[in-house]
Formats: structure tokens, C-alpha cells, sequence
């Protein structure tokens, strides 16, 4: 059975867009993120929480650059890379 079988005609428009989604998303999760995260890295790193937070954000840094470096040197294996990082 559908409800149209009933006679109800849709007057909505159903459509959410990315921003919306987004939207929904922060207003929904970022007054309870930080605690959720807090008590999961507290328990993870054994108390170290600031220890953690700076390893994840040396792993940001890290994916930043190495994105600039793979942007420069054509797609190949690891070791392309590797070899191209290496100073002569």
C-alpha cells in the first residue's frame, strides 16, 4: 500500500542540499562533540589528551604538505616520491 492509494498528493518540496546537511550536522554535533571525543582520547591516550591532540594535529601538518608534494611530482610509486624528497 502507498499513500497515494489514499488520496494524499505530495505539496511538499523534498529536497536538502549539502548546505543544509552541513548545517544540521554543526548545530547538531558541536555542542556534544567535545565531551564524546574528550572521554574517548582520555581513555585511549591513558590521560595524555594534549599529547594526542598535538601527535593528530602533526599528522594534519603532515597531510598538508604532503599533499603540496604529490601535487608537484606526477602520480607514480612511493618511491618516486621518496627519491624526489631526498636532497642530492
Amino acid at each position: 500500500m502507498s499513500i497515494e492509494e489514499f488520496g494524499y498528493e505530495d505539496q511538499l518540496h523534498r529536497a536538502l542540499t549539502t548546505k543544509d546537511l552541513v548545517i544540521y550536522g554543526l548545530i547538531f554535533m558541536v555542542p556534544i562533540a567535545p565531551y564524546s571525543v574528550f572521554g574517548f582520547v582520555y581513555n585511549d591516550a591513558k590521560g595524555m589528551v594534549p599529547l594526542a591532540y598535538l601527535v593528530g594535529l602533526g599528522h594534519v601538518f603532515y597531510g598538508l604538505e604532503l599533499r603540496r608534494h604529490v601535487a608537484r611530482i606526477p602520480a607514480g610509486r612511493l618511491g618516486v616520491h621518496l627519491r624526489a624528497a631526498r636532497p642530492a
